[in-house]
């Protein structure tokens, strides 16, 4: 299956509401107010934001719906607009053609899907990389043990405190072992955290400060992992979370099991944050490089551009 396939396979719980109903208000239909506001109504049942859905009615307004490919038209400038917002956010995490030595923290609301991101992503890391994970969530002994699961798994080293250990403690003791052992590539798993809840945020800011003394010699990187299903619920934790801990980059998890895919357009317009992967099932496999272009396109169910018969 190509990589496009993948995305329209995948987001089709969105694609199939959306394409669907934007088909049937513009079939017979020609642009006029009553028509946009049908539109508008669409769009934002899928969790696309107000500002984003102005903007998109705005660019299809002059489109000829009369013509024999006038809908078809109009999904196109649909979806040139979602990858002209989305294609900026567009970020390679995880660089095969590089040596830079990397310490990735995962942060997020608890059931975001992060210790299981990170077992994704150790995968997509090459196998001649040396790997140390570190289980920084002492609250949750299952949490610790899936990650140690992976880590066993992969043949990746593996480090945790006890119970109730200050997970400050245990990430400064993984990063002193990644730097003394020269190891590539530092993974930390952290509780999750509800977005409102100060105490467990400021925890988060003590972790990442005391990571951040060894910025000097490698790159650090917070990473933001999101559960696609809560659709616009993801602005705010992004906001909050981005405001307390300058997010690297973002992990959308879930696409597949949402027709809330459009909040992500949301997003990306109202954040200056990267998007490294979407998960779009729950196979290692599944978790992949987000692509504007493939995303704009899959939503509307429209067909990969080479692949267009003219």
């Amino acid at each position: 299956m190509s990589f496009f396939s993948i995305f329209k396979d995948k987001l089709s719980k969105t694609s199939n509401i959306l394409s669907f109903n934007i088909l049937e208000i513009l079939k017979n239909k020609k642009i006029d107010d009553l028509t946009l506001e049908e539109l508008e109504n669409v769009l934002i049942s899928s969790d696309i934001s107000l500002d984003v859905v102005n903007k998109l009615l705005d660019s299809i307004k002059k489109v000829n719906i009369s013509s024999d490919d006038g809908i078809k038209t109009i999904l196109e400038v649909l979806a040139q607009n979602i990858q002209s917002i989305m294609q900026p956010r567009e970020h390679t995490l995880i660089n095969e053609n590089s040596d830079e030595k990397k310490i990735l923290i995962f942060v997020g609301v608890n059931g975001s899907g992060k210790t299981t991101t990170i077992g994704k992503i150790v995968n997509k890391i090459l196998s001649n990389k040396k790997i140390l994970i570190a289980a920084c969530d002492t609250f949750r002994a299952a949490a610790v043990e899936q990650l140690e699961n992976w880590a066993k798994k992969n043949n990746n080293d593996f480090i945790s405190g006890s119970n109730n250990q200050d997970p400050a403690s245990i990430a400064y003791q993984a990063a002193e072992k990644f730097k003394r052992e020269n190891y590539d590539y530092l993974l930390i798993d952290t509780a999750g955290r509800l977005s409102n809840n100060t105490n467990l945020l400021n925890q988060l800011i003590k972790l990442k400060n005391v990571i951040s003394k060894f910025k000097s010699s490698v790159k650090v990187e917070t990473i933001l992992v999101l559960d696609g299903t809560n659709g616009s619920n993801m602005i705010k934790q992004a906001e909050i979370f981005g405001n307390e801990l300058r997010i690297s980059s973002l992990i959308i998890t879930k696409l597949d099991g949402t027709a809330k895919g459009g909040a992500l357009i949301s997003i990306a317009n109202k954040f200056e944050i990267p998007i490294s992967y979407v998960g779009l099932g729950e196979t290692v496999d599944d978790l992949v490089d987000f692509n504007s272009e493939s995303f704009a396109r899959s939503i509307l169910n429209l067909e990969e551009k080479n692949e267009i018969n003219l």
